[in-house]
């Protein structure tokens, strides 16, 4: 249990959210420091913009087979980048795990069921 010091009063308090600080009320708020935000941030935009990349690279170097085959470990390697394990400890709430995990999951299980077909199709 992380604990710090209530904004308004100094009272230790525990960090998750909804804590409600006993001495004088204070509400521990969604972001409470900015890096989380950022970061927050920064991963909210890598799991919607590098699905969407690695979909349109695919498709974009299907029509030529050598760069089809350079495109696939760049497809792989962004896919282990956003992958949403590697910001575990940001997520503060169970929901938001099961959510991005399944979002990144699906796009990246459809983006992978792509690059199958299409190399059968090469063979």
């Amino acid at each position: 249990m992380e604990l710090m010091n209530c904004p308004q009063c100094e009272h230790e308090i525990r960090q998750r959210i909804g804590t409600i600080c006993p001495n004088c009320g204070y509400t521990v708020r969604y972001f409470e420091n900015k890096s989380n935000r950022k970061q927050y941030g920064k991963f909210f935009a890598q799991s919607l913009l590098i699905p969407f990349f690695s979909f349109t690279l695919i498709l974009l170097t299907s029509m030529n087979t050598i760069t089809f085959y350079i495109s696939i470990p760049i497809v792989l390697f962004l896919t282990y980048y956003s992958c949403p394990i590697r910001y575990k400890k940001m997520f503060y709430t169970t929901y938001e795990r099961v959510l991005f995990g399944s979002i990144w999951g699906v796009s990246n299980i459809l983006i992978l069921f792509m690059i199958y077909n299409l190399l059968d199709e090469v063979k």
